[in-house]
């Protein structure tokens, strides 16, 4: 008497599926590694590439930055070069997003390096969360609600409404947004 067929995912089935989960996953991968091969990446950005920027923007609207975060590849976040109130640069990887436990929208520094006019780094920056309506100083690695001088913070994040945040420059500081090509070798 012949065994009946057995119906729904079986141990083979199983390994069937993982395997070919696996092998589109690495395809992926790659294309994705071919496509990015030519982008540089966050520390590659060199403090020469800051101090030839021109900075013109004294805004940036949360449209723009989405847009604008196309283009930086493998980076997290979008790319902005800053001129700060103090004369220092500074490169950061920038988003708008949330906190797990918050449902409130924040400005998020991903990753930031501070240099001062020199070229010298004077601090790394990694999961700064700025909520709406606070200032943050770049240089000092503060916002205003734990103690940045007035003076001396560089940016704010602000909301006009539910859907218009802008990030603004305070105190003569400025931003540039890289072009794709300048975030090429």
């Amino acid at each position: 008497m012949e065994r009946p067929r057995r119906k729904g995912l079986t141990y083979g089935r199983l390994l069937v599926v993982l395997g070919t989960a696996i092998a589109l996953a690495l395809v992926i991968a790659l294309v994705q590694s071919l496509l990015l091969a030519d982008q540089v990446s966050f520390d590659e950005i060199t403090f020469a590439m800051l101090q030839r920027a021109a900075y013109d923007k004294l805004e940036l609207t949360r449209t723009e930055l989405d847009q604008h975060n196309r283009d930086t590849g493998k980076i997290q976040g979008t790319v902005i070069y800053v001129r700060t109130s103090e004369g220092n640069y500074a490169k950061v990887a920038v988003a708008f997003g949330y906190r797990f436990w918050s449902p409130k929208l924040q400005f998020v520094i991903y990753q930031g390096t501070v240099y001062d006019r020199r070229g010298n780094e004077l601090r790394k920056l990694f999961n700064v969360y700025i909520p709406l309506n606070v200032q943050y100083d770049l240089d000092a690695a503060l916002m205003d609600t734990e103690g940045a001088s007035e003076f001396g913070v560089d940016l704010a994040f602000e909301e006009r409404g539910p859907a218009d945040q802008t990030l603004r420059a305070r105190n003569g500081a400025a931003f540039y947004l890289p072009t794709a090509e300048e975030l090429r070798r």
